[in-house]
């Protein structure tokens, strides 16, 4: 059965997405006369729509955590008080959430700002992650940075931030983006933690699907990723931005065939190709390859498709390597 394409809905309060949820006896939902044949998925997760209605978003087993929007927000609350938020969402279920602090970098004759990026559903079919990894994967001490960009919008979801260096990342980009870690750094071995890098390809392979969570004990370690992130400084990410502002377009580009090369889907790569006209007016400067990637981003997160948001969040960051390959 094809999937429903959809326009991401968006919210700059808290309030538009915190509607009360709660988990419900399917049995209890149904009238008296209908009785539920034995099955392992007989917890209704309910929204409490402002308007009045009732959604049922899934039906989920005992195994199954709901995390509410509402939890994250008190969370946050308690690392930051001085911060924006700008969600994407949908009415299935899934958000994608941007904690905007004030905290920024400069990047060509731009400045964009620190963001944290949160995914939360209540389907249950994507996992809860921060920055793009799962909760289990992402490291307190060391958090990606992901910065926001107020021309478009949008919260930039390519990273390079789990790579120990710069130089390191465009090894990775030269080797043809190996999975393993290892693989990419294979000149540079003697100078690595190599017992560290195995540790963490084995955590980056987990996946945190909202089974049997301890809500306080991922209260405690939700708070301590913030607060380290909001504590951080460099980026490896923020110098590759600054790379990309430097490499210019070649003129005679298929600006769409690199797009679709990228791995956006046929639509959203034509949406792409007009938002880099757009901006190439706007910033009356030619196109480079930071315009590039933020045109896929920007495409990825406006148009009308029916990847899911963990899927857009994908499609985004293949795309940002794909084009940062290009500044070799």
């Amino acid at each position: 059965m094809a999937t429903q394409s959809t326009i991401l809905e968006k919210a700059t309060s808290w309030d538009n997405i915190c509607f009360p949820i709660v988990e419900e006896k399917l049995q209890d939902l149904l009238p008296g006369s209908y009785k539920l044949l034995p099955s392992d998925r007989q917890r209704a997760i309910v929204g409490y729509m402002p308007d009045g209605t009732q959604h049922v978003f899934a039906l989920q087993s005992d195994e199954y955590t709901l995390i509410p929007n509402d939890f994250l927000r008190s969370v946050v609350d308690s690392v930051a008080t001085d911060y924006k938020i700008d969600a994407r969402y949908t009415s299935r279920g899934d958000f994608g959430i941007n904690i905007i602090l004030p905290d920024s970098l400069k990047v060509g004759n731009e400045r964009i700002y620190k963001n944290l990026i949160i995914n939360n559903s209540y389907t249950g079919k994507s996992p809860f992650n921060i920055q793009g990894s799962s909760i289990e994967s992402t490291n307190e001490d060391k958090v990606r940075i992901s910065y926001y960009r107020q021309i478009c919008a949008n919260g930039l979801m390519g990273w390079a931030d789990e790579f120990m260096s710069y130089e390191e990342y465009f090894n990775w980009l030269a080797n043809g983006q190996p999975k393993k870690y290892l693989d990419a750094l294979k000149e540079k071995v003697e100078h690595v933690n190599i017992e560290r890098i195995k540790k963490e390809e084995k955590i980056l392979a987990e996946t945190f699907h909202h089974k049997g969570l301890n809500l306080e004990f991922f209260k405690e370690h939700l708070t301590k990723i913030l607060k380290n992130f909001t504590a951080q400084n460099s980026s490896v990410t923020g110098a590759i931005y600054n790379k990309l502002v430097q490499v210019a377009l070649p003129t005679d580009a298929d600006v769409q065939q690199v797009i679709l090369e990228s791995g956006l889907p046929k639509k959203l790569a034509s949406m792409a190709v007009e938002r880099l006209r757009v901006e190439e007016q706007e910033l009356q400067t030619d196109a480079n390859l930071w315009l590039l990637y933020n045109a896929a981003n920007y495409a990825l997160f406006n148009g009308k498709s029916a990847l899911t948001i963990n899927e857009r969040f994908k499609a985004d960051q293949k795309a940002f390597h794909n084009i940062a390959q290009m500044a070799l």
